[in-house]
């Protein structure tokens, strides 16, 4: 006789080893393992929403089970039944008919009824038309955000005496009074090269936003060029090293064509070195895109927050936050920091948006990511929620140093907070005028940075977001 609950244990370990799978089932996977269905339930869904048939089915089994959803043995078999379609699994097949042959007449009806509906949702093929990013061209794009005034970098001299030319790719925050916040190297070639970006960056300004609230992950690359022979001989090495990454690509190597597709949006500030080379965002795109189909984490993010910003695409905010979203699934700590910026920026912020931005960076702390702790530990020093505040751990939190993050302001700024909520308005006063007079010192004028500060001299902390 057919025993459903222990069949359906087999089947997922089945699943668990299916070529079909995406790199991030195996984290969903580890989820739903622990016992900890509510996070497998929003893991499954989010990679289900990508077209991955292994998490819809799972999906099917928590429904039948009853596992942090009630108990729907007609959306299971619903379910089973769409990530089957097309595939004619063996496996996914007997499970689904065995449940379908107990149904009554009604049940039988309510099935197709469902299915219907659910089918324009899951239907991977229908997926497939959507969730990809429509090409543009560069020309076609919205306009890259840039600055108002922009600060020439200084050439460091150890770097202009040794030859070498370099970049530096840079990630940051454009704050509600147009500074550049949130400062982080993303790659660089050297340390000096960095150094002067950092110092060129914090003097740019940019147009405050319309809506005054802060732009996200925006970025730009800092590019350090030379005359002469040596140009000749880099732009043989950068030509070999496109070729080599483009034969890997072509070869179906996901990692391969996610460094590439990274390449070809550096090397596009070098075009009049690789003329021959297309360098349009769309090009890269379409790498991302094969990277981020074979389950990927790194290329889904990519791809995703391309198209937020509509970079070598349409801006499709709903499509673009479903490989967002399946990039946090599968670990991937720069898509968990981003799903909990967007959570705790929304204006309805509710205790469960601020556990579920919580839980996104406790995740993306585990990868020792300094901007996680950041964010984590001002959430604990100011939440507008009693019982999610713990100014301690915040405090814990900012013990680590911050290799690749250069915004010290917002570092002294959420060590006055950790501070002011644990208690100790005598540190909270000190780090707080620390990070005035640096911002002083670069020319910046927020109030908020005083407003703070008054609040802590009369023994109250800050509550509230940031920016």
């Amino acid at each position: 006789m057919f025993k459903p609950l222990i069949y359906f244990i087999l089947l997922l370990k089945i699943l668990f080893f299916s070529p079909l799978l995406h790199a991030n089932f195996d984290k969903a996977m580890e989820i739903y393992n622990t016992g900890k269905f509510y996070e497998a339930k929003t893991a499954f869904e989010a990679l289900a929403a990508i077209g991955d048939r292994s998490s819809l089915f799972n999906l099917g089994v928590m429904y039948y089970r009853g596992e942090s959803v009630v108990k729907n043995p007609v959306k299971a078999y619903v379910l089973m039944r769409i990530a089957n379609d097309g595939v004619g699994d063996e496996n996914f097949s007997h499970v689904a008919k065995s449940i379908f042959a107990k149904f009554d007449e009604a049940q039988r009806i309510e099935a197709e009824q469902l299915f219907v509906e659910l089918n324009t949702i899951y239907n991977v093929s229908e997926i497939e038309n959507n969730i990809f990013p429509k090409p543009l061209s560069d020309a076609d794009c919205v306009p890259e955000t840039t600055p108002i005034k922009k600060t020439t970098p200084r050439y460091p001299s150890s770097e202009l005496s040794s030859g070498r030319m370099g970049l530096v790719h840079m990630e940051f925050t454009i704050s509600p009074e147009g500074y550049p916040r949130d400062i982080i190297a993303t790659r660089s070639t050297s340390k000096d090269f960095t150094k002067a970006s950092v110092k060129a960056i914090k003097r740019d300004l940019y147009k405050r936003p319309a809506d005054g609230k802060p732009i996200y992950n925006h970025r730009t690359i800092y590019t350090y060029k030379l005359e002469g022979a040596s140009v000749k001989v880099r732009t043989k090495q950068l030509t070999k090293e496109l070729n080599e990454l483009a034969a890997a690509a072509d070869s179906g190597d996901a990692v391969a064509q996610y460094i590439y597709g990274s390449r070809l949006n550096t090397f596009r500030y070098f075009k009049r070195y690789l003329e021959k080379v297309d360098l349009q965002y769309k090009t890269a795109n379409a790498w991302f895109t094969k990277s981020a189909k074979s389950g990927l984490p790194n290329a889904q993010y990519e791809i995703g927050r391309n198209m937020l910003a509509g970079r070598g695409c349409e801006v499709d905010v709903v499509n673009g936050y479903k490989w967002i979203n399946a990039a946090a699934i599968g670990g991937y700590s720069p898509a968990q920091n981003t799903l909990a910026q967007s959570a705790l920026s929304e204006q309805d912020n509710l205790p469960a948006k601020s556990r579920a931005a919580i839980a996104w960076l406790r995740n993306s702390v585990q990868s020792n990511n300094f901007t996680a702790r950041l964010l984590l530990a001002w959430e604990l020093s100011t939440s507008n929620f009693s019982e999610l505040r713990n100014g301690e751990e915040a405090l814990r939190l900012l013990e680590s140093k911050a290799d690749n993050y250069f915004d010290e302001v917002r570092i002294m700024e959420t060590r006055a907070a950790a501070y002011a909520e644990s208690g100790n308005f005598k540190a909270a006063i000190k780090w707080q005028k620390k990070a005035q007079k640096l911002a002083s010192s670069l020319g910046w004028s927020i109030p908020l940075i005083s407003e703070r500060l008054d609040g802590y001299r009369q023994n109250v902390p800050f509550r509230g977001s940031y920016y």
